[in-house]
């Protein structure tokens, strides 16, 4: 063979051996950078998957911190920042912490919030979310009920085509009671605003409504405006939350008849008496509570941070502090009228709050006493729910809650009466609680306007109908204070649900 031929053969197969070490050598790169990469994505993928452990973690170490708030007897006093676990714990394949840090406002605030700070880790990842809560007022319902029956003769009672709720309303249907509702076809709607029910179903007269048009004849936004099967909401326990904040204490009451003023509470009253309602030139709210031969005035002077009283015609003495803003009887209040003073406010176009004229007026519900409305009970202004609750009608007036096992409207009441503010009549304990009319088979036909809403245990009489007509008592005209859900009336009993106001989160260094 040519020697220059075996020469360039061997030139040949070295630098085919050549290329062949070259091609495996760039495959050896490419796989080390595909490995590399995917090393890199497996790791960037359970980090991923760490952080959002993480984070669902502290979220649900958050929800948990909410349920700790809601079954809590009372909302946690003070403004100082809390564990309420007491530690770390652990969740899953992780562990959360929480700290729950209390509004520095809520000292004399009707609606507590809270900031809870949850943080939750997995491995060396953590994450953290905050969550701003307030309490949820009773205020936030135009109408509520325990239970959907008559206080006086335990049955069903309806709601009657010529109605109006104006504002959210809420059922238990305890006891198997249910919504009934008696309707016309083409009529005005009777829910203005949603519908919430414990109860499976709603009664309804002369058919259940099959239609669009049918179910807005009932409610406002058709057959979207009602949901079942929700949670109840229980009533509160008992009053002595309110005795307790007008009392200043919760020991030591007194054991003789009379009123009281502490400079640490509201105003206490032991033994039955009538409360009179006015506004002095001042515009401060003024209470003339008598007993007997007694007449007891307490001014309240929100804006310098003081009360005077006087006893029928006796000096009169100041006690300091503008009180808790409760006003609570061991015994019935049987006579209470008169007018709310309006909030102290800078004026003009765009009015600020300057002192709030805000009471809740209480009594032992637990022992059955009652609370009797015996004429007007009004608002010195009028609030308007067609404005904001920012516009300066809703700015200006005051507001009131009644607490009480009844509230009783006299037999002696105006034709025509108007009442306003928040009422809630019954507990979780007693037996029964309603707001009605003493003589309503049988007082001359009027009208009853309120401005605010309506917690009852069952439903009680104010009138009697027939067909379409009213024979004897009040024509309903209730009207839903928007204001009460955010700014209702001093120590006036939470549902004890928490809204959430917000929700962020915050960042971390891992």
């Amino acid at each position: 063979m040519n020697s220059r031929l075996i020469h360039q053969n061997k030139r040949q197969r070295g630098s085919t051996l050549f290329a062949t070490l070259g091609f495996v050598f760039i495959l050896a790169l490419l796989g080390s950078a595909i490995l590399s990469s995917t090393m890199q994505g497996l790791h960037l993928t359970r980090h991923q998957s760490e952080k959002a452990q993480a984070f669902n973690i502290a979220e649900s170490g958050a929800d948990l911190a909410v349920r700790w708030l809601k079954d809590q007897p009372y909302p946690p006093f003070g403004t100082t920042p809390f564990d309420p676990f007491g530690g770390t714990f652990s969740l899953g394949e992780g562990t959360y912490s929480v700290t729950i840090y209390p509004h520095p406002n809520n000292i004399g605030s009707s609606l507590k919030v809270y900031t809870i700070v949850s943080t939750g880790t997995l491995g060396t990842r953590s994450e953290r979310v905050e969550v701003v809560v307030r309490e949820q007022s009773f205020g936030r319902y135009a109408y509520f009920t325990d239970r959907e029956v008559s206080s006086v003769s335990g049955g069903a009672i309806w709601f009657m085509w010529s109605d109006r709720i104006r504002g959210p309303a809420h059922s238990n249907n305890r006891d198997g009671s249910n919504f009934r509702v008696s309707w016309q076809n083409g009529g005005q709607p009777i829910f203005e605003d949603q519908v919430t029910s414990s109860g499976s179903e709603i009664i309804y007269s002369p058919s259940r409504p099959t239609t669009e048009p049918q179910f807005l004849s009932i409610y406002r936004t058709g057959s979207r405006g009602y949901q079942l099967d929700v949670d109840p909401i229980p009533l509160p326990n008992s009053s002595d939350l309110q005795r307790d904040v007008a009392w200043g204490g919760s020991t030591g009451f007194p054991t003789t008849n009379g009123v009281y003023v502490p400079s640490n509470g509201g105003i206490f009253i032991r033994g039955n008496s009538s409360i009179n309602m006015s506004v002095n030139g001042s515009g401060n709210q003024v209470f003339q509570i008598t007993q007997g031969s007694n007449v007891t005035t307490v001014t309240v002077d929100t804006l310098n941070n003081v009360r005077h009283v006087q006893v029928n015609s006796g000096p009169t003495t100041t006690v300091p502090g503008a009180g808790s803003g409760v006003v609570y009887s061991m015994s019935n209040i049987e006579g209470l009228q008169g007018t709310i003073a309006n909030n102290h406010t800078t004026g003009g176009s765009n009015p600020e709050v300057l002192a709030r004229n805000a009471y809740t007026i209480a009594v032992d519900v637990n022992a059955e006493r009652f609370i009797r409305v015996t004429g007007n009970l009004q608002y010195q202004s009028t609030p308007n729910p067609a404005l904001p609750i920012t516009h300066p009608t809703n700015v200006v007036p005051g507001t009131l809650g009644l607490l009480a096992r009844d509230v009783r409207i006299a037999s002696t009441a105006p034709t025509n009466l108007r009442i306003d503010g928040l009422i809630m009549a019954g507990s979780e304990s007693t037996s029964n609680g309603s707001f009605y009319l003493e003589n309503w088979s049988t007082k001359a036909v009027g009208t009853l306007t309120t401005m605010g809403g309506l917690i009852q245990k069952a439903r009680g009489p104010v009138g009697t109908f027939s067909g379409s007509g009213i024979v004897s008592g009040y024509a309903k005209n209730y009207w839903y204070d928007t204001r009460l859900a955010d700014f209702p009336p001093p120590y006036f009993p939470t549902t004890g649900l928490y809204d959430r106001l917000s929700w962020r989160r915050l960042a971390m260094s891992n």
